[in-house]
């Protein structure tokens, strides 16, 4: 029901936007969208329904079930001859005579139903299909929880690039402002020429920053077009409206997909090694035939009567001979078994440290951030301050450059530190909802 709402708030933000172009207000709405247009999860859908028709295909072939049905007509062009001995007839003894046996047009209609009542090893084959399907569907959430990681690497760091063009901007105004001073400073013979041409490169370098700024925007936006299968001549939005929030220590990363994908792998492994201990046990198949036969001299189906015949029986197979591939697929499984148990167990402890490392890394980015903000605020404070020092001509415009390259700096370093932080939650979010 959630992902319902979720797209069909994208379907109302794409209308009320301008034709054409895909809006998206939240990291929740790029992942809706993904779910319905990446080949990614495509891909895993077709793989799960051919897993299910696998499935089912084990458990209808337990029972083995044939039958064929045949048709002949035949013409016989000359029938065999037979001698008799001749006193049947009564003739001589010691002689014999010609005899014809049978009629010209025999047609025959047979059919030969057979069922397996006893199957181990089909049986067996139907845990391992199921223990199969549960790993093709661990498999499909780890890479789903991939490519969630990579839209959200794409989605902050097109916020990151944004926020960072915004701050870029300013400061160019900024520059702008601090280069007319520089030049009526310059007119009024108090500021020199180099003071002016250091204003104007100034404000050069950061033109060069904001064009490289849109140029890493754009290719974000490719990437995050190819991650969720866009249209790439289609212009996308993402237009983030949530505020930096506080640190969330409740906030556990619980995830364990690892573990799960290598425990049906043990389950899948340990159906398989059941199976194929199985190969010497005995099969028992019930059989039977149904026959109709049409015996004439005028020529086939002319009405003549069909003589039926039919038998059932039960039949038992055993292996005397041992099979040299079914040996040693047992003892391979028995090795793949160990390998599995010691990957389960590896995978706990993975998990577990996966999961302490992302709260790591999510405290690590928050402090950093928060930091980085209180860092930049301290140098915009201190570049004012020292503007209006130079101003009363106290302060040389060498140090005022070196206080305004410092608070863009920090600004830009805080703003990238806020969407990296971003991203290490959502790493965590994704981490406990894809399960």
């Amino acid at each position: 029901m959630r992902q319902f709402l979720i797209i069909f708030l994208i379907s109302s933000s794409l209308t009320a936007g301008a034709q054409g172009t895909l809006s998206f207000r939240s990291l929740n709405e790029v992942f809706a969208y993904a779910d319905a247009h990446s080949v990614t999860f495509k891909n895993a859908t077709q793989q799960v329904l051919m897993n299910k028709y696998q499935t089912l295909a084990a458990k209808l072939d337990k029972w083995k079930i044939k039958g064929d049905a045949n048709l002949t007509s035949t013409d016989n062009t000359k029938l065999g001859v037979t001698f008799i001995p001749a006193e049947i007839f009564g003739g001589p003894t010691g002689t014999y005579r010609q005899v014809t046996f049978g009629q010209q047009y025999v047609t025959a209609a047979n059919f030969a139903p057979q069922i397996d009542i006893l199957n181990p090893f089909a049986m067996a084959q139907v845990r391992t299909a199921r223990a199969s399907e549960q790993v093709t569907n661990a498999t499909n959430l780890l890479n789903k929880k991939s490519l969630y990681e990579s839209v959200a690497g794409a989605y902050y760091n097109i916020l990151s690039y944004q926020w960072q063009i915004k701050v870029t901007k300013n400061s160019l105004d900024n520059a702008d402002t601090l280069t007319t001073i520089m030049v009526n400073k310059q007119q009024e013979g108090i500021a020199r020429q180099q003071d002016v041409n250091n204003a104007k490169a100034n404000q050069l370098s950061i033109q060069d920053k904001l064009q490289q700024l849109e140029v890493n925007l754009e290719e974000q936006y490719s990437s995050l077009k190819l991650l969720c299968d866009m249209d790439p001549d289609t212009p996308v939005s993402i237009e983030e409206t949530a505020a930096p929030g506080n640190f969330d220590a409740s906030l556990a990363a619980t995830g364990y997909l690892t573990q799960l994908q290598t425990e049906w792998q043990l389950k899948y492994q340990e159906a398989d090694l059941r199976a194929n201990k199985r190969w010497f046990m005995p099969t028992i198949t019930l059989f039977s035939s149904l026959g109709w036969q049409q015996n004439t001299n005028n020529h086939p189906f002319d009405g003549s009567r069909w003589i039926n015949s039919n038998y059932v029986g039960v039949k038992m197979i055993i292996p005397i001979f041992p099979d040299v591939g079914k040996v040693a697929a047992v003892r391979y499984d028995r090795i793949n078994v160990a390998v599995a148990k010691n990957n389960f167990e590896h995978a706990a402890r993975q998990d577990s440290v996966n999961n302490r490392q992302l709260q790591l890394e999510y405290q690590k980015a928050f402090k950093s951030a928060r930091l980085a903000g209180e860092i930049a605020a301290l140098k915009e404070d201190s570049y004012y301050k020292n503007l209006n020092i130079y101003k009363e001509g106290i302060l040389s415009a060498t140090d005022l450059f070196t206080a305004f390259n410092d608070w863009l700096n920090n600004s830009l370093n805080a703003v990238s530190q806020q969407a990296n932080s971003d991203y290490a939650k959502s790493k965590i979010m994704i981490n406990n909802i894809v399960k």
